[in-house]
């Protein structure tokens, strides 16, 4: 690092050399945090680029079994959800089942602009590749789903800690909506994502609960809301 020339000394001078220590030492800060999730997101998916296809089957269906019994789970009538991609913990069968139930199901699509919109779901066949290869729900604006609606939200990710702090794939997509989210956000992850703690940037969300194979985690964000 090169040298660093602070403002002169003296009487209103000092708030000058805060607001300089705040800026520059702030971006040093940004730019370390930053590649450390850059290198938790390189180990992570590494780690999901092994998983067995059967074993991913068999500890998703324990996820979602474990998801199934927590009450605020069975009392949502209109629940959003993302569509699992390979390497995630499967909701394929999870929203096949909701529907089948008579639940409202929501899931996302990226639109331009580079955010999610959610729309309901009426069949599973309907959700087709879309952004990143990603199952999606067409874009029926007579099936929007206005985010203050939901009951509950899924949300995925590449890591999480016991605080609720999410990884995810670093493009801000879920965090800006889960930013308009005020229902509870449970995370469905293997036991392997959960590490002990998650490079913070300020926009970073949090989620309430996180199911695993092995647990489940009620996150002190959650605690914290209830008070």
């Amino acid at each position: 690092m090169g040298r660093v020339f602070w403002p002169a000394k003296g009487g209103r001078d000092r708030r000058r050399r805060q607001k300089f220590h705040r800026r520059y030492f702030g971006k040093i800060e940004t730019v370390t945090v930053i590649s450390e999730k850059e290198r938790l997101r390189g180990r992570m998916r590494s780690w999901r680029r092994q998983i067995d296809s059967s074993w991913r089957d068999l500890t998703s269906a324990t996820i979602i079994s474990l998801l199934e019994a927590l009450p605020i789970f069975q009392r949502a009538q209109i629940i959003q959800t993302y569509v699992a991609l390979r390497h995630e913990v499967d909701t394929h069968e999870l929203i096949r089942r909701l529907l089948r139930a008579g639940k409202q199901v929501a899931a996302p699509k990226v639109e331009r602009g580079k955010e999610l919109q959610q729309y309901f779901v009426k069949d599973f066949s309907e959700l087709k590749p879309g952004a990143f290869g990603i199952l999606e729900p067409p874009a029926d604006p007579s099936r929007l789903a206005p985010p203050e609606q939901f009951d509950l939200v899924l949300v995925p990710g590449l890591a999480f800690d016991r605080a609720g702090h999410r990884l995810g794939a670093g493009k801000g997509y879920y965090d800006r909506f889960l930013a308009q989210i005020k229902a509870p956000k449970i995370a469905l992850a293997f036991a392997f994502q959960i590490v002990a703690q998650i490079p913070l940037e300020a926009h970073d969300q949090r989620v309430d609960v996180i199911v695993t194979e092995k647990e489940i985690i009620h996150t002190q964000h959650e605690r914290a809301a209830a008070k």
